[in-house]
């Protein structure tokens, strides 16, 4: 398991929420039989990746916001491949369903990580799958943002642009 110090260059960053979501991340690609390591993170919102497969799930409770996670082809096919343990080589109707599923594991790995903290997530949505890479998210002011890219252990993938996705989730607490 990774754990990043609250601190990179001058960067605070919410520890609770970043450690989370890396371990969250981890425990579910270890699921798909992958090995990935972090390439980056980020509290700031930054452009997504020209990726065309993203999964997004809602989360409600102390806090509320989403978790999303923005695949390139290949990952999202060796990460599903890996799931449901058959072999897909482009996007289908199984590899939509196994990144849905994915994200959803995601979050409730959240869900758990952060329950009896100030960012308790008591419900998540159904998970949702956007195919397409050309779309920019809006964000609030006041939320927490959190972005960690990572890059996927796989020697057949050439291209950095074919083995590196990013995982975000951005959250605010509720008021009462």
């Amino acid at each position: 398991m990774s754990d990043i110090s609250t601190e990179i260059k001058g960067l605070s960053l919410n520890s609770l929420l970043v450690n989370s979501l890396i371990t969250s991340v981890e425990n579910c690609l270890q699921m798909c039989d992958l090995k990935v390591r972090i390439a980056g993170v980020t509290k700031i919102p930054i452009q997504l990746p020209d990726a065309p497969v993203t999964g997004l799930v809602g989360l409600s409770g102390k806090c509320t916001g989403f978790v999303s996670i923005c695949l390139p082809e290949r990952v999202a096919t060796l990460a599903v491949s890996g799931l449901l343990m058959e072999e897909y080589t482009a996007i289908n109707a199984q590899v939509v369903d196994g990144v849905g599923e994915m994200t959803n594991v995601i979050a409730g790995g959240l869900k758990t990580k952060l329950s009896n903290t100030p960012w308790m997530i008591g419900n998540i949505t159904i998970p949702s799958v956007i195919l397409g890479s050309h779309y920019n998210i809006s964000y609030s002011k006041g939320i927490e943002y959190c972005s960690v890219t990572f890059e996927v252990d796989d020697p057949d993938t050439l291209s950095v642009h074919d083995r590196v996705f990013m995982v975000n989730t951005s959250l605010i607490q509720a008021t009462s």
